[in-house]
């Protein structure tokens, strides 16, 4: 069986190739539940409060009836305890059991951990963050009835934070892609082009206006510095453009870009004193 990191490495440019923000989390979650021998598997992606914030919760197998308690259980989860403390008040990423931040025997006598033994059959929560500034953690928690994560899965996971971080990064383009897509006067405003984007255009146009550079464009999506190029060369054409800059800012004009959007960065390359094309 090929290694659980080049296995999650595969996963990660397959998703950076992807358009369709509903393929990243069941093929990420599927091989996190597989990595790291887990049952259940809960997305944090947006902030959660005690009593609001949607929790998803992906399972291989089809979850037991939770009943009566299901609101509680939910709070539980969204209370993020012991991660938030954790994670939310210290620049320490590393991914842990709940039993490793705490103690085991503070962690199963806690209310937590009762409510999920209940609700789920399971004994042990992994974090594993995706490092990002301010207060708000987002990541994933692992659940599972055996023994305790290993010092070998904190490792692996560890190792593939950085993955994880650039696949939901490019869930997050997807996401705010489809909302701009959706857009009837931006669709509108693309047909209008003598030549409208393709899929992949507006994916650089997009990534274009926050500033990166063609290496980190190409790394975002999957694709090589020479192929952002070449999207770039038929983004200026078909705006009539004649460098990033302007082919943002027409992009806005024309309505294809929010018109809040802060024009790209024109940072000099290394070497180089003029900006980049």
């Amino acid at each position: 069986m090929p290694d659980r990191y080049a296995r999650m490495l595969d996963l990660a440019v397959e998703v950076m190739s992807a358009e369709d923000p509903e393929f990243v989390w069941p093929l990420l979650t599927a091989e996190l539940l597989t990595a790291l021998d887990g049952e259940l598997i809960v997305v944090k992606e947006v902030p959660w409060t005690r009593d609001q914030g949607s929790v998803v919760i992906r399972s291989p197998e089809p979850l037991p009836e939770v009943g009566a308690g299901e609101d509680s259980v939910q709070a539980y989860i969204r209370s993020g305890y012991p991660f938030i403390d954790r994670y939310g008040a210290t620049a320490d990423w590393t991914p842990q059991s709940a039993a490793r931040v705490v103690g085991a025997r503070t962690w199963q006598n806690s209310p937590t951990a009762d409510a999920l033994r209940q609700a789920f059959g399971t004994r042990h929560v992994f974090g594993l963050p995706l490092p990002q500034r301010g207060p708000h953690v987002s990541g994933f928690l692992v659940h599972r009835s055996g023994g305790d994560f290993s010092r070998h899965d904190e490792r692996y996971a560890a190792r593939v934070q950085p993955l994880l971080k650039a696949a939901t990064a490019h869930r997050s383009l997807l996401m705010a892609l489809r909302e701009s897509s959706g857009s009837a006067r931006r669709r509108q405003a693309n047909h209008a082009l003598a030549a409208p984007l393709t899929p992949r255009e507006t994916n650089v146009l997009h990534l274009l206006a926050t500033g990166l550079t063609a290496e980190v464009i190409g790394r975002r999506l999957g694709i090589s510095p020479r192929t952002v190029h070449k999207h770039l060369n038929a983004l200026y054409r078909k705006l009539g453009a004649a460098d990033r800059l302007s082919a943002v800012l027409r992009a806005q004009g024309a309505g294809l870009l929010p018109g809040s959007a802060e024009p790209p960065a024109t940072h000099p390359r290394p070497g180089s004193s003029s900006p980049p094309r």
